[in-house]
């Protein structure tokens, strides 16, 4: 009785492990990272951990490629099916097999301990970073830099020598911009496009922004480099300086980040029309980019700015039908990717009345989809 009690002890913790396994391959193809990085990398401040060039292997086959995660499901799954018992295993020379067991066990440890399950991102910069007041934002008319900025808004010359990069100039519209690495980064090369003269971050994006921010993804994918653009515009965007600031965070993936994997995965009717993720719980609206890689810049900036302003028009727009939502200047974020441009409002929710623009019929079947393409909800 005994060893039955024991048995099935240890059946009941295997099945626990290897269901835990499979979950964590699931996420491990999400959020991709080798665990044991930390023993021969190194903390970087700004940066954080960088793994060792003998980690190379690893990250190949966890980040790059993750044929890890999806090992350790399989072995997950397997293991399931033949403890559970499945139908097709019950009774079987395999399903009798302790040897078995205890290789396909040992393997599924070996291949599960090698990725993250979850992350933690150490940052020590941030601690470094000196307490501020909340950011004033100055109405979008005022283009000087207030008094109460001047000697200590830091993207105001003069520039600290070991963040500057570089001078960008859109010979269109005559905007000149600064190129400053992020002094507080939670991950290394980021940095930031900044207007050289004082602009409110309470401002919309320019079209010469949008234009040299686009230019600067496109640059970066040719050197192999994958980055991703964010604006958050407002009080209520998160942003903590009120000097018009643009940052450029670099990301692993070659796909993107994962909002941009969904909005590529989404299925929509209209390639020129504004759409949504009904399974994102915030109020959002995505554009898709069709612009040529030899677009010139007036081409260029024709998509962009048009997509721009046909999504912030909408996002004002679902938010005047939120009750609750706080009154004042539009806060909104804004994403930008080489194939999408994505404006949220900040701290509205999706509403579940955003209305499809091709008719009910069009609309069940982009939402059977898990996509929902945009009107302006009726006034």
């Amino acid at each position: 009785m005994g060893n039955l009690v024991w048995h099935e002890y240890a059946r009941y913790v295997t099945l626990t492990a290897s269901v835990y396994t499979v979950w964590a391959g699931f996420f491990g193809l999400i959020y991709r990272k080798f665990f044991w990085d930390f023993v021969n990398g190194t903390i970087r401040s700004p940066g954080g951990l960088q793994p060792a060039p003998q980690d190379a292997i690893f990250i190949s086959v966890i980040v790059k490629a993750p044929i890890v995660p999806i090992i350790s499901m399989i072995l997950g799954v397997a293991i399931i099916a033949l403890e559970y018992p499945a139908p097709f295993f019950k009774g079987t020379s395999i399903h009798r097999s302790f040897i078995l067991r205890i290789v396909g066990l040992i393997l599924q440890a070996f291949f599960a301990v090698l990725f993250y399950q979850f992350e933690l991102r150490h940052c020590p910069a941030l601690l470094q970073k000196p307490p501020l007041p909340s950011p004033h934002f100055d109405p979008p008319s005022v283009h000087l830099a207030p008094d109460h900025l001047k000697g200590v808004d830091p993207f105001l010359p003069p520039y600290n020598p070991q963040l500057y990069v570089g001078e960008l100039k859109d010979e269109e519209e005559g905007i000149e911009y600064v190129i400053l690495l992020n002094k507080y980064s939670v991950v290394p090369n980021h940095f930031l496009m900044v207007t050289k003269e004082y602009q409110s971050q309470a401002t919309p994006l320019l079209p010469a922004d949008l234009v040299q921010a686009y230019f600067i993804l496109l640059a970066a994918r040719k050197q192999h480099q994958n980055y991703f653009m964010i604006y958050n515009c407002g009080e209520q965007s998160g942003a903590s300086q009120p000097h018009k600031h643009l940052q450029f965070i670099p990301i692993e993936d070659e796909e993107g980040p994962p909002i941009e994997r969904a909005a590529r995965a989404a299925h929509i009717q209209a390639e020129w029309k504004p759409f949504s993720l009904p399974n994102l719980p915030f109020a959002h609206h995505i554009r898709r980019l069709s612009i040529p890689p030899s677009a010139s810049r007036d081409e260029a900036e024709s998509v962009l700015a048009t997509a721009f302003l046909e999504l912030l028009d909408l996002a004002i727009s679902t938010v005047r039908h939120i009750e609750d939502h706080p009154v004042g200047m539009p806060s909104y974020n804004v994403v930008l990717t080489p194939g999408h441009l994505f404006v949220s409002r900040g701290g509205a929710r999706q509403p579940g009345g955003a209305r499809g623009g091709q008719g009910r019929g069009a609309d069940a079947d982009l939402e059977g989809r898990g996509v929902r393409q945009c009107a302006r909800p009726a006034d």
